[in-house]
This record gives structure tokens, C-alpha cells and sequence, in this order.
């Protein structure tokens, strides 16, 4: 059963709402059936740089210069 994201075209607010088959989908705010589901963010896809280290995203979050694990991939900036 996904949980999709949906836009109330009558409120304009967004709602995540459990999905199943038989599921009549209206917003959880002003009850409208009046709704367009969202492409959520986690559904895309990016190729993964060949110049950036895996752990990349990892530096400069909390984490001290060449702390990632491999003692190097934070070490370079």
C-alpha cells in the first residue's frame, strides 16, 4: 500500500495519503475530491558523479574533514 503526495486543487494545500485499491482520495484539509497527485522527490534518479566521493554528501553535515570512514574521501577539500 504506497503512500502518495497529493495537491488539493480547491486549497491548495498537499497531502500524503495511504493508497489502496479501493481508496477514494479527497484532502485530508477541506475534504475536496478535488485532487492531483504529486510526483514525490524520492522518485527521481541522478546519475552518480564519477567526481564526487560516495560519502560526499556526508562532509561539511556534522562530519570532521576525512571522518567518512575511508580516512580520505572528506580529506581533499
Amino acid at each position: 500500500m504506497p503512500i502518495y503526495e497529493y495537491s488539493c486543487t480547491q486549497c491548495g494545500k498537499d497531502s500524503e495519503i495511504l493508497v489502496r485499491d479501493d481508496t477514494e482520495v479527497n484532502c485530508r484539509h477541506c475534504g475536496s475530491g478535488n485532487v492531483k497527485r504529486k510526483l514525490s522527490a524520492f522518485a527521481f534518479s541522478a546519475a552518480p558523479s564519477k567526481s564526487a566521493p560516495a560519502c560526499a554528501l556526508s562532509c561539511g553535515g556534522g562530519f570532521q574533514k576525512g571522518a567518512c570512514g575511508s580516512g580520505g574521501c572528506c580529506g581533499g577539500r
